[in-house]
């Protein structure tokens, strides 16, 4: 016991200083040390003027790396990044951004080292309105047993795109499905503007009424 007791407090002084040292160490490298990290950070896209539409975007989200102190890095999220992208004053067309490291906002004290892609390409075209037809999709499994009686509206005014809504003539409702029992069925449906570009539908429901097939 007695020879324990002179190795531990042997040269203790020297020990509590290594003790310290490694606290220390540990301290500059967890809070004043740099490092890196990255983050997928979605594009702030600022949307054209009502006449103008976006039809495409290279990418929705860009890879931004960052270095800064362990302390502040620890703790970041995705949403202390911000990748502007100012579509205000464009017109139709497309059109190339440079991704540059001083327009990303991050919190002080860090810094952007690395953008990728470090460009972006946008699509836009104008906007136009168009009266279309609505066609009421039934569920298959249903086609047999009842029959589409009515609908309303029979038309719609869909507003988008002009290059996705040029050949456009007819738009077709969500498929028609439920629980149904009744000789008459009533359904509120959403339409289904697939393979189009559109920022509104007037109206964008549809009133379907079904009846059962003797």
């Amino acid at each position: 016991m007695g020879l324990l007791r002179k190795y531990v407090l042997n040269d203790m002084k020297l020990k509590l200083l290594s003790l310290v040292l490694a606290v220390l160490l540990w301290f500059a490298v967890s809070y004043i040390g740099e490092s890196k990290m990255n983050f997928s950070v979605p594009v702030s896209v600022s949307r054209p003027g009502d006449a103008y539409i976006v039809t495409s975007l290279d990418s929705e989200d860009v890879l931004v790396t960052i270095n800064g102190p362990v302390s502040t890095l620890k703790n970041m999220k995705t949403r202390d990044i911000n990748v502007p992208l100012n579509l205000s004053n464009l017109k139709e067309g497309r059109h190339t951004f440079n991704l540059l490291k001083e327009n990303i906002q991050v919190p002080k004290g860090v810094q952007v080292e690395r953008i990728e892609p470090d460009s972006l390409t946008v699509a836009i075209d104008s906007v136009t309105e168009k009266r279309l037809k609505i066609v009421v999709k039934l569920d298959k499994k249903w086609v047999g047993q009842y029959t589409v009686q009515s609908w309303s509206p029979s038309y719609i005014v869909a507003e988008g795109a002009k290059s996705s809504l040029a050949d456009k003539t007819t738009i077709e409702t969500q498929v028609v499905d439920g629980n149904f029992q009744g000789d008459e069925e009533e359904i509120w449906i959403a339409l289904n503007p697939k393979d189009m570009i559109v920022k509104r539908l007037r109206p964008n429901t549809v009133k379907v009424i079904l009846r059962r097939l003797l």
